[in-house]
């Protein structure tokens, strides 16, 4: 029999292969709406929808680094192996064709994470809003309606959480979006205190049906969520604001785990392959002496490179499988 413990890791963070499924059905989403609709042209205020840009040139290209101190890694008990790392390189940008699923898991994963932490420390389980602006409103500028939304969140005592802007909604039967700016909200609150507090401005309030998890909930809501400059996608507000719950930093993957040292370029001289091309890797492998640290001037790619792959294990998890 499940714990508790182990049912709520579920709910919150899906295993890799439910998360990988979650994904596709994402990916199955945008690509159905954005067929023979008006996806890549919609424009208001500066809002665009995710996934309307061309990718950079090193966009999955994949890159291979490691450390090739075998004998270190022998004397500290690892035995005579080298550390590779294998993995596709990542613009994570909203805009991007080619990179936009991993943003999404990137920025699902670090939304899921808060939630899970609060709801562990106030034994309380999240909930789903959607706030629809009244269409009388429809003209009135960004900033005024987030300031209407916070002040009937503090009516309705919403003790905090995360909020993505949606400013368009999609005509099945037209197949076209429309200008119907609404806001989406995942996280603590009273339901019987909420129902009450939307009549201030005429806003109407739903709250959502449960999904399968809150990671899901947060890869649905950023699949056609609104994109602007110099606007965050996903913001926390009120008791899970950034002043009251620091963010999680996440740390440069630039160390080797065996020794400590740092990551270099690297290729495989070798007939046959040790790691698969197209498939990502991590971890040490035997030294066969077939391993080369590339030259430099010879490495192709952009000086900034962030190794964003694998920040976290569980994220490691769901970007190895979108490309298997």
């Amino acid at each position: 029999m499940k714990s508790e413990n182990e049912t709520l890791i579920k709910y919150f963070r899906p295993a890799s292969k439910q998360s990988t499924q979650i994904l596709a059905a994402v990916a199955a989403f945008v690509a159905d709406h954005k067929f023979m609709t008006n996806w890549m042209t919609i424009e208001r205020d500066g809002w665009k929808l995710p996934c309307t840009l061309d990718k950079y040139d090193w966009c999955g290209l994949w890159v291979t680094f490691g450390c090739l101190k075998d004998r270190l890694h022998e004397m500290l008990g690892k035995g005579r192996r080298v550390y590779i790392k294998h993995y596709q390189r990542s613009c994570y940008r909203s805009s991007c064709m080619e990179c936009y699923l991993k943003w999404i898991a990137r920025q699902a994963n670090r939304a899921t994470r808060r939630i899970e932490e609060y709801a562990k420390l106030t034994a309380q389980k999240p909930i789903h809003l959607m706030l629809m602006v009244n269409p009388s409103q429809y003209d009135l500028p960004y900033d005024l309606l987030r300031k209407r939304m916070m002040e009937i969140l503090k009516i309705a005592q919403w003790e905090g959480g995360a909020v993505i802007f949606h400013p368009f909604k999609f005509n099945e039967h037209s197949r076209q979006f429309y200008y119907a700016p609404h806001f989406h909200l995942v996280g603590f609150g009273e339901k019987d205190r909420i129902a009450r507090a939307f009549g201030r401005y005429k806003w109407y309030v739903k709250i959502a049906e449960e999904r399968k998890s809150v990671f899901q909930t947060f890869c649905y809501l950023l699949s056609h969520c609104g994109i602007r400059k110099k606007h965050h996608t996903v913001t926390w507000i009120m008791e899970l604001s950034y002043s009251k719950v620091p963010s999680e930093k996440e740390p440069k993957n630039t160390c080797c785990p065996a020794c400590g040292g740092e990551f270099v370029p690297v290729y495989y001289e070798g007939v046959h392959p040790i790691v698969t091309p197209e498939r990502h890797f991590e971890g040490l492998v035997d030294s066969d002496g077939h391993w080369k640290t590339v030259e430099t001037g010879k490495w192709i790619g952009n000086e900034d490179n962030r190794f964003d792959y694998a920040p976290f294990r569980d994220l490691n998890e769901i970007l190895k499988s979108l490309t298997v």
